[in-house]
């Protein structure tokens, strides 16, 4: 979450700001502004009534195409709220992701090529929507196109230029709509989420938060499915603007809940939830259930006003465990998706939010509006971090449970493996955990704000690619994923010695 205290400058700073939002704004002043909202899903793509999906194909993780991917081997890629700060370190993970190497019977292949999902709030959801448009494309580009740029200039734009108050007048019409003209003219160049599910795997999820009720919304076709609309045609740029609009500087992004249009439809693990968990206010599942209800009853929500991912979830990692979930509660679903071959479950969170500042535990004036906004903000973000990284880590063991004992219902044997041969670990890669010394206090001074230094962006980028590159627990994970070619066989041979099926053949 990127905090508002930084987006105001002193001193020199303003003039070259001003000189920079004056030379670009003049040159598009004329341009109109389109405001893009959600349009219904088509009859056609309308699963039939009372079955598991309310619509079928769209862009969730199912659908995708993943060419080379390991069978056995789901990893999933989270990155946190920070603006560019964290916008550079997330880069440069994916960077170091690129280097680590994972173990394969064709040889090794890198990591990235790996992840099956990248979910991205905030500052995490600029280098992930750009990756998933560009792939090998964004190493060398994204700096230009975006953590190079001035983006706080525009910001002063909408606020300064008379011909950008169009806000002020028109109430269909907020500041984050000139922000996605921004980010979609400098970066996105009008790709839609057509764009990216035609480029296959990973899926990235936008994550933005729902203003009503102050929870996480993910823009995958899951999460459209119960406002009944197709996010095929929905703009990246929009999805990251609402992924970035800090209540009080940017408007929410505004979207049309077209729920009466699919007929009563619901998705079909809501059947499963017993009335026990329903009233139960410490079932996930039950909560899971109300929360979902709400968007599917069109009375009760008629729109859905968007803002920053980081209020709800500044680590992306509820995100990433909703895709948990959309794979499947039920062992037949899981076995139609493939996800009873995965043995090893990797879920990497890659933080480059900054720690608290706590030095306003030593004054007497704690500051202007904006510094209280920051100091308030921030405070949130470190005790929810701690609540996300609890739940979220025994969800992934509670995930790899259930594969397991889907596993194991099949055969003791599974593609050479024992049945219960599954692990799943949830890495924290943080910018604030760095070892400390003059390097970490360097990169932790550098504000969240969207206009960073240059030389800072590349050193943040550079620790990123270092943490990645550099974890212990990352490099453990994976000298112990692969499964021993003598290992395989003595697994096959005690099954044989008692009895037991034959393992299974991958497909």
């Amino acid at each position: 979450m990127t905090r508002i205290v930084t987006v105001v400058p002193h001193g020199p700073t303003v003039f070259r700001h001003v000189a920079t939002f004056l030379l670009i704004t003049l040159l598009g002043a004329c341009a109109s502004l389109t405001v893009a909202d959600t349009v219904p899903l088509p009859p056609a793509s309308l699963a039939p009534e009372n079955s598991d999906r309310i619509s079928t194909g769209g862009y969730r993780l199912a659908a995708l195409h993943a060419p080379d991917y390991a069978p056995d081997l789901m990893v999933m890629v989270a990155m946190s709220g920070g603006g560019k700060r964290s916008a550079s370190f997330g880069y440069g993970a994916l960077k170091g992701m690129r280097d680590v190497m994972v173990p394969l019977a064709v040889g090794p292949q890198p990591l990235l090529q790996q992840v099956s999902a990248i979910a991205g709030v905030s500052g995490g959801s600029f280098p992930a929507a750009y990756y998933g448009l560009y792939r090998d494309a964004t190493f060398g580009k994204f700096e230009e196109d975006f953590l190079y740029q001035d983006t706080e200039s525009y910001i002063w734009g909408i606020y300064l230029l008379p011909w950008n108050w169009t806000w002020l007048s028109d109430p269909l019409v907020g500041t984050n709509d000139f922000m996605e003209r921004v980010y979609d003219r400098t970066m996105f160049h009008g790709a839609t989420f057509r764009d990216l599910a035609q480029r296959g795997r990973p899926i990235i999820g936008i994550g933005a938060t729902d203003l009503a009720y102050g929870t996480p919304v993910l823009f995958t076709q899951e999460t459209f499915d119960l406002i009944c609309s197709d996010l095929e045609s929905f703009p990246v740029a929009r999805a990251v603007a609402a992924s970035n609009g800090f209540p009080g500087l940017f408007s929410p992004i505004t979207l049309t809940n077209h729920a009466a249009d699919c007929g009563g439809r619901k998705p079909g693990w809501l059947r499963g939830i017993s009335d026990a968990d329903r009233h139960n206010p410490l079932s996930r599942l039950g909560v899971e259930a109300t929360m979902t209800e709400r968007y599917l009853d069109p009375r009760r929500t008629r729109y859905l006003h968007l803002v920053d991912g980081g209020v709800a979830d500044n680590l992306a990692l509820r995100a990433g465990g909703a895709m948990m979930q959309s794979v499947g509660l039920s062992p037949e679903d899981m076995r139609s998706r493939g996800v009873d071959h995965v043995r090893r479950l990797l879920v990497l969170s890659i933080d480059g939010q900054g720690a608290q500042d706590s030095s306003v535990a030593q004054r007497r004036a704690v500051g202007g509006v904006f510094s209280l906004f920051g100091l308030v903000s921030g405070a949130q973000i470190d005790r929810y971090n701690f609540e996300t990284l609890s739940a979220v880590t025994a969800q992934v063991h509670g995930f790899a449970h259930a594969i397991a004992q889907v596993r194991c219902s099949e055969a003791p044997v599974i593609d050479g493996a024992r049945c219960d041969d599954v692990d799943a670990e949830l890495i924290h890669i943080s910018l604030a955990e760095m070892p400390e010394g003059p390097e970490k206090a360097t990169l932790l001074a550098i504000p969240t704000g969207l206009t960073v230094k240059r030389e800072d962006v590349d050193l943040l980028v550079a620790a990123g690619e270092k943490a990645v590159t550099g974890s212990a627990p990352l490099r453990t994970f994976l000298a112990n994923y692969p499964v021993q070619p003598a290992a395989a066989a003595k697994s096959m041979r005690a099954a044989a010695a008692v009895g037991e099926p034959a393992p299974r053949r991958s497909p």
